[in-house]
């Protein structure tokens, strides 16, 4: 789903929305703006009624020169206070809206359908929610609150050139259309460039990203000079782009401004000297336009200088708002919990892709309380039927009922809830074995620790030396990966679930851990439905029923006598073969 607004327009209603959220913050920072642009201007006027009034006519009297210099210092110490504290304001609205807007990303990435993560890149979306919010912020801090502190500031002076001289005000307005059109020029040659880079930048973090998590493996094969040579291209595209789009800033931005400021100096000297000549110029005026001058170029090329960042915080903020933008999974509001756990999958049709199905009218009943194990050839559908069953995907066709009720009408808390699921690679947080089991989800500790029990890793943890406040370590390496097993079955158990899935979950153990599982899955037996998605078939030979699947169909149902009786059938073709690979084994290791 992408969003329907144009570029640039979806990003300023973001940001729009955060400006207007804290309007007591944004009208202290108003107010402070105005004050500091007041104290600024009053500088140069008073400069100049002291030149005209007081030096050029030697009416040095101490009182009023005193006076004034006086008030000149208490105008510019004021209008650096106030400069500080208006900064601080601004910078607290930045703050504040990138953490929401962080908050809100994150919290939105959690709730996108699995089908989003399959096509998904680690090290774009980690891009997304860090650098390019990050880029929102500048956006706020050097764009937003420079450019409306030096629009007000150039408003203040022109005003006050027009209260000294409308001619030289007007020589003077004549920048402005101009810096418009280099901001303009900038934009169409740099705009390109400049999403170029931002996307280059998040390809180099996905790059990173996935030669790091996948260091063992590039090792062993050899790889790490081909990853190094990606990384150089992707470095080298995104330094070749970066450097495009500062050759364009460093043409148009400051040296342009300096060039036009420097003509409408020549152009007030000018119209200067005619007042001159004419009888009607005062000096003081003079010094006060030339004092203006300087202040006037200098906030449009602060503000022109800023549309770099303007343009990357653009960028940034459409990718954002796409990401934003994204459906997230749609629950039911059906609250009621899972009670006893049978399971229908009815006239199922599903695929990832249009031209290669997945299933085509599968039919499947599952009587609460019962063992049923899952086995067929890799790319059979054994984990994706778990994964429609856990309301990850969504089928083409036909219903997922759990107790005669619609897979779809069931809240997100009652499915998480009822259903329980053991992968086959563990996800271990670097938090406490009891901050593993309970997940946040803030469980009792009887019941944390009936869970463990019922994993058999009571006695790992009577060894540890913290017990169940013992740390883990990222990815759990303490643990060995038998361990880290028994510690995703008991946080699946923690929360008593109705229905358990095991995906695999003795694919990459050892016999005695194997054994673990088998024993907790027999004392498990009766009391919670069971799907076991196995390719060890030892692991659910004690099912009550085993179904077949072969390219998205059931082809055998049975026990494992049953089906052990089919000597053509191929179930029993997959467990004499095992048998025979583990016989080998055996015999090699003797």
């Amino acid at each position: 789903m992408k969003p329907e607004q144009p570029q640039g327009k979806a990003t300023f209603g973001l940001l729009l929305d955060y400006v207007f959220r804290d309007k007591r913050l944004l009208l202290k920072a108003v107010i402070l703006l105005l004050l500091a642009t007041a104290a600024d201007v009053a500088g140069p006027v008073l400069a100049k009624v002291f030149i005209d009034d007081y030096l050029l006519a030697r009416a040095l009297s101490p009182g009023p020169v005193t006076a004034l210099l006086l008030a000149y210092i208490l105008s510019q110490v004021a209008a650096a206070w106030l400069r500080y504290q208006q900064t601080l304001r601004f910078t607290e609205m930045a703050l504040a809206a990138v953490l929401d807007i962080r908050q809100r990303v994150f919290a939105h990435v959690l709730r996108l359908p699995m089908a989003f993560f399959d096509r998904a890149r680690t090290g774009r979306l980690v891009s997304r929610v860090t650098n390019d919010t990050e880029a929102i912020k500048d956006l706020y801090v050097q764009f937003l609150s420079v450019v409306l502190t030096n629009l007000v500031l150039l408003v203040g002076i022109i005003i006050a050139m027009a209260l000294l001289d409308v001619r030289l005000m007007l020589v003077s307005l004549l920048l402005i259309p101009a810096v418009v059109g280099v901001i303009y020029l900038y934009q169409r040659l740099s705009g390109k460039t400049v999403a170029e880079s931002r996307q280059l930048r998040s390809e180099i973090n996905s790059e990173l990203s996935e030669s790091i998590a996948g260091m063992a493996v590039l090792q062993a094969c050899g790889q790490q000079d081909d990853a190094a040579r990606r990384f150089d291209s992707l470095n080298q595209r995104y330094y070749r782009a970066r450097m495009r789009t500062i050759k364009v800033g460093a043409v148009l931005l400051r040296p342009a401004i300096d060039l036009l400021s420097v003509l409408a100096l020549i152009g007030i000297i000018q119209v200067f000297g005619w007042q001159q000549t004419a009888g009607v110029a005062e000096i003081g005026v003079l010094y006060a336009f030339l004092n203006f001058l300087g202040r006037f170029t200098e906030p449009l090329a602060e503000i022109t200088q800023r549309f770099n960042l303007y343009q990357q915080a653009m960028v940034a903020g459409d990718r954002v708002y796409q990401l934003m933008h994204q459906a997230p999974q749609q629950h039911g509001r059906q609250r009621r919990r899972i009670n006893a756990g049978k399971v229908a999958f009815r006239q199922l049709h599903f695929q990832y892709r249009a031209d290669k199905p997945v299933f085509k009218g599968l039919d499947i009943e599952i009587p609460a309380g019962q063992f049923y194990g899952v086995v067929g050839h890799t790319g059979s559908g054994k984990s994706t039927l778990l994964n429609l069953l856990l309301d990850f995907y969504r089928p083409a066709a036909g219903q997922v009922c759990i107790d005669d009720t619609p897979l779809h009408l069931y809240s997100r808390h009652a499915l998480r809830q009822g259903i329980g699921l053991i992968p086959q690679d563990p996800f271990i947080l670097a938090g406490s074995l009891y901050d593993n089991i309970d997940m946040g989800r803030g469980l009792p500790r009887t019941q944390v620790e009936r869970a463990a029990r019922q994993a058999h890793l009571l006695p790992l943890i009577d060894e540890l030396e913290s017990g169940f406040d013992t740390r883990l370590g990222e990815r759990g390496t303490r643990l060995s990966t038998g361990q880290r097993q028994q510690l995703v079955i008991a946080r699946a158990l923690a929360a008593s679930p109705r229905i358990l899935l095991l995906d695999e979950a003795t694919a990459n153990v050892d016999s005695e851990t194997e054994q673990v599982v088998q024993r907790a899955l027999k004392e498990l037996h009766g009391k919670v439905t069971m799907i076991v998605v196995a390719h060890r078939l030892s692991t659910i030979s004690g099912a009550d029923r085993i179904l077949v699947l072969s390219h998205g169909e059931l082809v055998e149902q049975g026990s494992h006598r049953q089906l052990m009786a089919r000597p053509q059938g191929l179930y029993s073709a997959m467990y004499r073969l095992q048998q025979q690979a583990r016989q080998l084994a055996w015999a090699e290791q003797a």
